[in-house]
């Protein structure tokens, strides 16, 4: 298997478990972050079946795309979502970011063709993105959790 080949089998894996989350989440809210996620990875491989860079995606940017439907479910007096069951999901999908842009770092630094290493880097940016997007869910599923257990320690930040 080749170092292009290697890296679509990864962002497959990713897509289809972000997939797999959105089919099993009754929140149609979730099910619209998780989607978007699913979407973003089904463009990388897409960049890297055409060696293309990140930016020369057609789709649109995932963090901009988020930012936007959070903003409109919030002001709309909403939730993000209320399924607490994504919390596991989630962490294994920063885990999956984070092992991604490391294989993308790691690869890249040593990949002997100029256009693999600088597609490699912007996908590891990428990936970044996903990984500080995704963590900010975790914190946010999470934060209840963490008040119920520890509400004598005061007040947290607001997120």
């Amino acid at each position: 298997m080749g170092l292009i080949d290697e890296a679509v089998a990864l962002e497959r894996k990713a897509e289809a478990a972000y997939r797999l989350a959105a089919a099993a989440t009754p929140d149609s809210g979730a099910r619209t972050i998780l989607l978007l996620l699913a979407d973003a990875e089904a463009e990388h491989v897409v960049a890297l079946r055409g060696r293309k860079d990140v930016a020369d995606l057609g789709g649109r940017n995932l963090i901009e795309a988020a930012r936007t439907w959070v903003r409109g479910a919030v002001e709309g007096g909403g939730a993000l979502s209320s399924d607490a069951g994504l919390l596991p999901a989630l962490r294994r999908a920063m885990d999956s970011e984070r092992a991604t842009e490391a294989f993308y770092r790691i690869q890249g630094a040593t990949a002997g063709e100029a256009r693999v290493r600088a597609l490699f880097a912007s996908l590891a940016d990428a990936e970044a993105d996903h990984y500080r997007f995704v963590s900010s869910l975790v914190e946010y599923f999470n934060r209840p959790n963490e008040w119920v257990e520890a509400a004598e320690f005061g007040l947290r930040p607001a997120y």
